[in-house]
């Protein structure tokens, strides 16, 4: 029987539309504003490392790395309608495929990538496929390279949002069960990233700046009714992330 979801993937464009994630900033607004558009630990990679953003779209994480700096650029997707408009987006030094991520990967060399950036994608592949994928992605990393994963946290208690919001989605995970495929996969060295909000005082922006007070203020609530739904429903291991996503950077 064929895959229901390809369907939805070959017209995928107008569902990405709707989640907000073409609410592009240019790198100067996600500077001047703190936006969470870049990777909070990225000043840890060299600015002539190899990257590969596996599962692309548009191409907007690209293009911010490429006006930080970065030149080695990769991106893979299974969508020709997002790729089309990464294609618009990037300069043509950054190489885009279009392609199924494993069979990418089973045609790249072993130690071919410093970084790899896989957000909100493993939650689309299929779980036969999970930690043959994670593994394939070990294989590519260079010694002492990060793979960064991003993907819905079915911890948080909007998890029927995140995780359902979406026909494809097929897996769900909490910071347990990725850190169980993660070890499983090889990878011994992880780092679960939280997001509070941060904070900046700016005269010229002084409203965006009390949102973000507020927004800080909401996080820590979010985490205070977590903490005690785990108390009230006594669940072990205690869950640490609260957050509407789950990021993870993983070292070979």
């Amino acid at each position: 029987m064929n895959d229901p979801s390809k369907e939805v993937f070959d017209n995928y464009l107008p569902h990405y539309g709707k989640t907000g994630a073409r609410s592009f900033a240019s790198i100067d607004d996600v500077k001047r504003f703190r936006l969470e558009r870049l990777p909070r630990w990225l000043d840890r990679v060299d600015k002539q490392a190899k990257i590969l953003d596996a599962g692309c779209a548009t191409g907007y994480l690209l293009s911010l790395l490429h006006e930080s700096g970065y030149q080695h650029l990769t991106g893979v997707d299974l969508s020709e309608q997002l790729l089309h408009e990464a294609r618009q987006r990037l300069p043509d030094t950054v190489q885009l495929h279009q392609a199924d991520v494993l069979d990418f990967l089973a045609q790249t060399p072993e130690s071919s990538f410093d970084l790899i950036l896989f957000h909100h994608v493993l939650e689309h592949i299929p779980r036969e496929h999970t930690i043959a994928l994670l593994r394939a992605f070990r294989r590519c990393l260079r010694e002492g390279g990060i793979l960064s994963l991003k993907v819905p946290n079915a911890g948080c208690l909007l998890l029927g949002h995140t995780c359902y919001g979406d026909f494809t989605h097929v897996v769900h995970f909490n910071e347990v069960s990725l850190t169980q495929v993660l070890e499983q996969a090889g990878f011994e060295r992880l780092e679960f990233v939280p997001h509070p909000p941060v904070l900046y005082w700016s005269w010229r922006h002084p409203i965006r700046a009390v949102f973000r007070v507020l927004n800080r203020l909401r996080w820590h609530l979010s985490a205070w009714v977590h903490r005690a739904a785990g108390i009230l429903f006594d669940t072990q291991p205690k869950l640490r992330c609260h957050e509407i996503e789950l990021e993870v950077v993983a070292s070979k």
